[in-house]
């Protein structure tokens, strides 16, 4: 007869054994064959036992009948049963109105600490609470995940390498330093960002001074033969490989707009019909009109009307 005798069958072995299809069975200790049988199966009558061994066409499994004397090492675990982008709350109490005190995220494990209901009560690193029954796994599936858990990372205790459940001031505290470090970034590459642009700037105004007493041609955009003052400032901005509108009324709505006071290098000075490329210390390099050609003049030496950055 088959019978796998783990975890509690050890009271089979300990009182003796019986004799089931004609298989001889011995007393232990003087008792009875019948008493001893009856004392390991409570609430079993060993008339039915008997019956149903003899009765079966195949072997019949000596647990069935036992009620096991020790917990799977696994047995109290739960896991998360819950989709990759969501995640189970633990609750006050066992209702979903009651404030949560966690979240379980999912492939996470807790301690089952209560009965298993519609809700089970856990415990999961600092947390304590209820959770929907119908989102975790428990028994022996739980189980057997752990045992696969265990073998898989070779861990000799699987809780050990599972994640644990997260509190609320847990998750306020890792939101905070989770924006701190995101602010701290934004803040670096801002950074790095004007850092290349002002580098950028100074590269633009470096090679716009090359073509200086080059001719003023009106229409052009050639910076040796000729070009007018949007016509020079989309040729060296080009250069760069950055597009800009061919006149300055649409030059005026190109980039950024900035006040007069963070204009950099490289910024576009746009007045009444004209632009210029700012310098820095309060000079634009620009194509000023026929008979000065390309050269350097004062940024203010006529009324702003808008500052961009391109850059």
């Amino acid at each position: 007869m088959n019978s796998s005798l783990k975890r509690g069958l050890f009271l089979v072995t300990a009182i003796g054994t019986f004799s089931v299809s004609g298989e001889k069975a011995e007393a232990a200790d003087g008792l009875e064959n019948t008493d001893r049988i009856e004392a390991a199966f409570p609430g079993v009558g060993i008339e039915q036992v008997l019956n149903d061994c003899y009765a079966a066409d195949t072997d019949i499994a000596v647990e069935e009948y036992l009620v096991p004397t020790e917990k799977g090492e696994y047995l109290d675990m739960a896991f998360t049963n819950v989709s990759a982008d969501t995640f189970l709350f633990v609750r006050s109490e066992p209702t979903r109105e009651s404030e949560w005190v966690g979240k379980l995220y999912p492939g996470s494990a807790s301690e089952i600490i209560g009965p298993v209901g519609e809700w089970t009560k856990v415990r999961s690193g600092s947390v304590t609470g209820y959770v929907y029954t119908e989102y975790i796994i428990t028994g022996n599936e739980a189980e057997e995940k752990a045992e696969v858990l265990a073998a898989d990372t070779e861990a000799e205790d699987v809780r050990e390498v599972v994640e644990n459940a997260e509190s609320r001031e847990e998750e306020e505290a890792r939101l905070a330093e989770e924006a701190r470090i995101a602010a701290e970034e934004a803040a670096r590459i801002a950074e790095e960002q004007a850092a290349n642009a002002a580098t950028l700037g100074q590269a633009v105004v470096d090679y716009a001074c090359q073509f200086i007493g080059n001719p003023y041609v009106w229409g052009g955009t050639s910076l040796t033969n000729g070009a007018d003052c949007s016509g020079f400032v989309q040729s060296v901005y080009a250069h760069f490989g950055i597009s800009l509108p061919r006149t300055t009324w649409d030059q005026e709505y190109s980039g950024t707009g900035i006040s007069y006071g963070e204009a950099q290098p490289g910024d576009l000075i746009l007045y009444e019909g004209h632009v210029g490329i700012y310098m820095g210390d309060g000079q634009i390099v620009n194509a000023i009109n026929a008979s000065k050609g390309i050269g350097i003049i004062p940024a203010t030496c006529m009324n702003i009307k808008t500052v961009r950055r391109v850059i």
